[in-house]
């Protein structure tokens, strides 16, 4: 079963669209596309595809280690990542790795941990965000214990757009030190947040060898179809183990030119950030309006909470309008629904939509 969204692929095999019809809403991607510098990156390394990429990826990781390492005295080395196929690739490779006997995770939130946790059978334990908030909340520290292997925390989480509170994950961070729990940091979509290097856990890493942050090029720079994530860990031991778990050559030289030069697009990500942080606004607004109740997303995605006999999804996509069903997120059931922030003339689409389709909820 498909886990994530932007699969337009089965909705046109199944006879539901015209092939390059539809309006995707379903997978969370920067509406101002691929940057110029990165296409042209990208074109031009297409002579060197004749050659295998680099297996130890040494410009890519010299390059990630210096922009993490830039102001924040984060002391970040190029021994301390592992790229992968997607950030979802670096998942699969840290579990392997590792082999955890438990873990704990929330509900709601991305379901790659679980199915990576299932494959070498590890017993999970589940925080129950509460149903009126969906948030990470105090009580979380209770289920942190020295008897945990592994603990995701995706920040801002996935399918909310919701940010854990700073100092609550201040106090899970030493919380999992103290117990001797491996805690993995989702960061996949901090990008898109404001202050991300106030933020991000990466300052934490060199006084903590018991963390692992996810970070991906895929969202900010739409390039889904590249597949390019790294994982930074201070224990250089188990990143090697983790390089070990899976094929090899798992970025393609493609996708390491498309990572080089995605690094160098400051400029690009700040006009990212501005522009969701317009658009997510102007959606809010004709939510309110309609009477939809939605989370207050820090992402570039919104959760909307609609009554199940509206359907939304099959009315939506009967306008060609695709969204995502959140019903195979634990704790959530078929009337959660989330949309990702797009372009403006994209929003004012589903905003429309939205009004001859919805009843208030």
């Amino acid at each position: 079963m498909m886990l994530h969204g932007g699969d337009i692929y089965s909705v046109y095999a199944n006879g539901k669209a015209a092939p390059g019809a539809l309006l995707d809403f379903s997978a969370n991607i920067s509406p101002l596309g691929i940057p110029d510098g990165v296409r042209n990156r990208m074109i031009g390394e297409l002579e060197n595809a004749r050659h295998y990429p680099d297996p130890n990826y040494r410009r890519l990781k010299g390059a990630i280690a210096a922009k993490l390492d830039g102001g924040q005295e984060a002391s970040i080395t190029p021994d301390m990542i592992c790229c992968g196929n997607g950030a979802a690739d670096v998942i699969y490779r840290l579990v392997l790795a590792r082999r955890p006997k438990t873990a704990l995770l929330a509900a709601p939130t991305f379901a790659e941990y679980e199915e990576a946790l299932r494959l070498v059978d590890t017993r999970i334990s589940f925080y129950n965000c509460p149903a009126d908030t969906l948030s990470i909340e105090a009580d979380i520290l209770d289920l942190i214990v020295p008897e945990l292997d592994i603990m995701f925390l995706c920040n801002p989480n996935n399918p909310t757009g919701l940010l854990t509170d700073s100092v609550l994950l201040d106090q899970i961070i030493e919380k999992t030190k103290a117990c001797g729990v491996f805690l993995v940091v989702d960061e996949c979509f901090l990008d898109f947040c404001e202050d991300e290097h106030l933020k991000t856990v990466v300052r934490k890493l060199s006084q903590n060898r018991h963390i692992l942050v996810l970070k991906s090029f895929t969202k900010m720079f739409a390039i889904p179809g590249v597949r390019l994530g790294y994982g930074v860990c201070a224990d250089t031991q188990l990143i090697r183990r983790m390089e070990r778990c899976g094929q090899s050559w798992p970025v393609s030289t493609l996708a390491e030119s498309a990572g080089l030069a995605a690094l160098l697009e400051d400029t690009y990500k700040i006009k990212v950030r501005d522009y969701i942080r317009q658009e997510r606004a102007f959606l809010s607004a004709g939510f309110q309006a309609l009477g939809i109740r939605y989370f207050e997303s820090q992402a570039n995605y919104m959760l909307l909470h609609m009554a199940p006999e509206i359907h939304l999804y099959d009315r939506l996509l009967e306008m060609g309008i695709l969204i995502r069903r959140c019903g195979n997120y634990r704790n959530l059931d078929e009337s959660y629904y989330r949309v990702a922030v797009n372009s403006h003339e994209d929003n004012v689409r589903l905003l429309k939509a939205l009004e001859v389709t919805v009843r208030p909820f």
